[in-house]
C-alpha cells in the first residue's frame, strides 16, 4: 500500500472516530436529560432512592449537569445524608457559582448538621443572588445561636 493511500485511510478512520464521538456526545446529553426528568418524577422523600439513581445516571452521562447535582443533593437531604448532599451542592456551585438554589439548599443541609454559621452565610449568598428564602427557615436560622463548626 502506498504512503498516500495509507495516509488517506488513517485520515478517514480519524474522521469517522471524530464523527462518532460527536454523535455519542449529543446522544449522551439527551439521555442525561431523560434521566434527569425521570429523577424529577421521583422527587419525594418516599422515592428518594429512585431519584438519586436517576440523577446519578444523568451525572455519569453529563458531568456538567448542574441541576442534577442540585436535585440529587436535595434527595440526599431527604435521606439525612447531609455530607453527600453538601458535596453535591458544592459541585453545583463550582460548576455554576451564581446558582442561588444550590446555596439555599446547602444552607438547609448545613442547618440540619448544626453548622449554623455556614447556613447563615449560604442564606445570605442565596439572597444576594436573588432567591426568595423560605421565611420560616430564615426565622429558624436567626433564632439559633452561632455554631462553633
Amino acid at each position: 500500500m502506498s504512503a498516500i493511500k495509507l495516509c488517506r485511510l488513517i485520515l478517514s478512520v480519524l474522521c469517522l472516530v471524530f464523527i462518532i464521538s460527536i454523535v455519542n456526545c449529543y446522544g449522551a446529553k439527551e439521555k442525561a436529560e431523560d434521566f434527569y426528568e425521570q429523577g424529577k418524577k421521583f422527587s419525594s422523600a418516599e422515592n428518594s432512592d429512585h431519584a438519586i439513581y436517576n440523577y446519578s445516571e444523568a451525572i455519569k452521562l453529563n458531568p456538567k449537569l448542574v441541576k442534577a447535582y442540585n436535585n440529587r443533593g436535595v434527595a440526599y437531604v431527604w435521606r439525612k445524608q447531609y455530607d453527600l448532599a453538601i458535596a453535591d451542592f458544592n459541585k453545583a456551585i463550582k460548576l455554576d457559582p451564581k446558582n442561588s438554589k444550590a446555596y439555599n439548599n446547602r444552607a438547609i443541609a448545613y442547618w440540619y448538621k448544626g453548622e449554623i454559621n455556614k447556613a447563615r452565610q449560604d442564606v445570605q449568598k442565596a439572597q444576594s443572588l436573588g432567591i426568595s428564602v423560605n421565611p420560616d427557615f430564615l426565622k429558624k436560622i436567626q433564632e439559633q445561636p452561632s455554631s462553633t463548626k
